[in-house]
Parts: structure tokens; C-alpha cells; sequence
């Protein structure tokens, strides 16, 4: 992965909502509406707490696990916690 240029972006609703674009030319998106109806104040404390994340995980401070996007449904039936044949 290029760290030169790296996005952070805020999506609300499936909809993206705040961003910030790094590298030589860095710039970002937002709205003034935000600051008036308060989104600017969520987006802020959402992306302190991705930073406390994201710094506890530079320490180690996390546990890898594997994920299994999949779970098969079981092959056998189970009534009151004895299998059924």
C-alpha cells in the first residue's frame, strides 16, 4: 500500500459526508449546513474516536481474528441440544 495518498472519509446513510484526501495535493469535502444543524460535532467525535482506535492498534493494544464472511447452515438437526438422526 502507497501511504502517500491516503483518504478518511465519514459516511452517513451510505452516503459520504465529510472527507479528507492526503498527499501533495491534500484537500477535503464538507458542508457548511454541518456546523449550524450539529454533523460537524459527530464527525469530529467519530473521528477522535478512530484515532484513540487507530493509535491503540499501532500499540498492539488489539487481538487479529479471523472473520468467516460465510457460516454454512448445520448438518444435522438438534432438538433440546441432542442431535436428531
Amino acid at each position: 500500500m502507497s501511504a502517500d495518498k491516503l483518504t478518511v472519509t465519514i459516511i452517513n446513510e451510505g452516503h459520504p459526508i465529510w472527507s479528507y484526501r492526503d498527499g501533495p495535493s491534500p484537500g477535503g469535502m464538507a458542508a457548511m449546513d454541518y456546523i449550524s444543524d450539529g454533523t460537524q460535532e459527530r464527525i469530529i467525535e467519530a473521528l477522535v474516536v478512530a484515532l484513540a482506535e487507530a493509535r491503540g492498534q499501532l500499540r498492539g493494544a488489539f487481538q487479529v481474528s479471523n472473520v468467516v464472511p460465510y457460516v454454512r447452515p448445520a448438518t444435522s438437526q438438534v432438538d433440546d441440544s441432542v442431535p436428531v438422526a
